[in-house]
């Protein structure tokens, strides 16, 4: 096994925000907050590479105010001009004229990215995150 050299780190936060940090690594059951902090940073870097040029599964979440009309279309419209697998799609109407739609998609993650960022430049969408669940293929999620 390849001995780890640690690098000791400092940072400023707010103490509102310590405090809630302090409640997240309580809840999520690590020891300390570097363990959490190598664990978070672990998993970005995963993230990043696995949603460059590989083939990952994920879900999209996307806000809409309704009131935009035909936004509906439009996100569909979006979703079959590009290269990225619809799983499955469950959509919701909210108060306010608001929809959320939380679609599962696979496909290359640059392409799922792009697909997200056409999606935000639609009027009429709030948000749209996509995050990735696992590496395509992967039965053990990262």
């Amino acid at each position: 096994m390849k001995e780890s050299t640690l690098v000791r780190m400092s940072f400023s936060i707010e103490a509102e925000l310590l405090k809630e940090l302090e409640k997240l690594i309580a809840q999520s059951g690590y020891e300390n907050r570097s363990e959490f902090v190598r664990d978070m940073i672990r998993k970005q870097l995963t993230r990043k590479v696995c949603s460059i040029s590989k083939e990952v599964i994920g879900t999209v979440s996307v806000l809409c105010d309704r009131s935009f009309p035909d936004i509906e279309n439009k996100l569909n419209g979006v979703l079959d001009n590009t290269g990225v697998k619809v799983l499955g799609a469950t959509r919701f109407a909210l108060p306010e004229k608001c929809s959320s739609t939380m679609i599962t998609v696979t496909g290359i993650g640059d392409n799922i990215r792009e697909m997200v960022n056409a999606m935000r430049r639609l009027k009429g969408v709030v948000q749209a995150e996509f995050v990735i669940t696992s590496p395509a293929g992967s039965s053990a999620g990262h």
